[in-house]
């Protein structure tokens, strides 16, 4: 089924279209701390048992710069393979390039800008758990416009969407049975 094909069908609204996009989200999330635990370990173990200093700056260092191309790694495998995260596959949500197809190249563009309204979000908290209030409105402000564009953009998309290049469809059951249906002729 091509995107114009789903595009057509019926799909929740705005607001739908958010609540499913934090929701697959939310699982994602789940699922990378979950791999950026496993990607850690051998390092921390290594850190700690081997070198006695699990504080080190060097594992910091080595882990600021693996952890994020762990998370590239997942999501481009995803959005490349089959255009859905098990996130999104659960919310039955799909990724689609605009135009041409979803690559690497797309996928990075997307991954790094979404990191960019995260970076946001957690600069925010840290401004508000350090008093700072009223500065922690301006990351804010970049993580809130990011994802609340849902509500303006006239086809529902993300910010990052827009920029990259790349559209979110909600994918209804039936078009899930039909394309099981056309693999399995029996």
């Amino acid at each position: 089924m091509n995107t114009q094909e789903i595009a057509s069908s019926a799909a929740p609204g705005r607001n739908g279209a958010f609540l499913r996009r934090m929701g697959a989200n939310t699982y994602d999330a789940i699922l990378l701390f979950t791999l950026w635990i496993l990607a850690a370990a051998p390092f921390a173990i290594y850190f700690t048992v081997v070198l006695h200093d699990p504080g080190s700056p060097t594992l910091q260092t080595i882990l600021h710069i693996y952890l994020p191309f762990v998370g590239f790694a997942y999501f481009a495998w995803a959005w490349t393979r089959k255009g859905q995260t098990f996130g999104m596959q659960a919310w039955r949500l799909k990724i689609f390039a605009v135009k041409g197809q979803m690559g690497l190249g797309r996928a990075l563009l997307r991954y790094l800008l979404a990191l960019t309204w995260i970076a946001a979000l957690v600069a925010g908290f840290m401004l508000l758990l350090n008093g700072r209030y009223l500065l922690a409105l301006v990351p804010f402000t970049v993580f809130g416009t990011a994802y609340l564009w849902i509500f303006f953009d006239p086809q529902a998309q993300a910010l990052h969407d827009r920029l990259a290049g790349t559209r979110i469809l909600f994918v209804p059951k039936s078009t899930d049975a039909r394309q099981k249906s056309e693999a399995d002729p029996h």
